[in-house]
């Protein structure tokens, strides 16, 4: 019985108020520090990860509704990071690139492979915000 009415109080939550999880891949502290802070103020769920291998392990452990991946990362690049994400058929979460690299061949190959959005470093955090909120507005 008890079982019953967990089950049922659990179903009548609003999706609404279940938590987006945001995972941020990029090398670089300051701008892990800065989105937690900023994304976490928002009331996202936000994880880390300092390397592309990290990222990957993050992602199918944690299932992201979102993933803000930076390109050039130790140990695996946010490209093949990407690459692995689209074999992945359980998961689907919305991507946003950032890089300081501004050759126009990789803002094609990654919106080619699946990227919501590109972004060039240094960005303005309350335009990634925005950003953020649109992407997942959407769903």
């Amino acid at each position: 019985m008890f079982r019953e009415r967990l089950v049922f109080r659990a179903m009548a939550i609003p999706m609404s108020q279940f938590k987006k999880r945001i995972l941020i891949v990029d090398d670089d502290n300051e701008i892990l520090d800065s989105m937690q802070l900023a994304l976490g103020s928002r009331g996202y769920d936000v994880l880390l990860a300092h390397d592309g291998n990290q990222g990957l392990a993050r992602l199918e452990r944690d299932a992201p509704d979102l993933v803000i991946l930076d390109v050039v990362m130790p140990r695996r690049n946010g490209f093949n990071v990407l690459k692995c994400l689209n074999l992945m058929s359980t998961l689907n979460p919305r991507v946003i690139m950032v890089t300081g690299n501004e050759d126009p061949r990789h803002r094609e190959f990654a919106v080619a492979n699946g990227v919501d959005a590109y972004v060039q470093k240094p960005f303005d955090v309350d335009s990634v915000l925005e950003l953020v909120d649109g992407l997942l507005s959407d769903e």
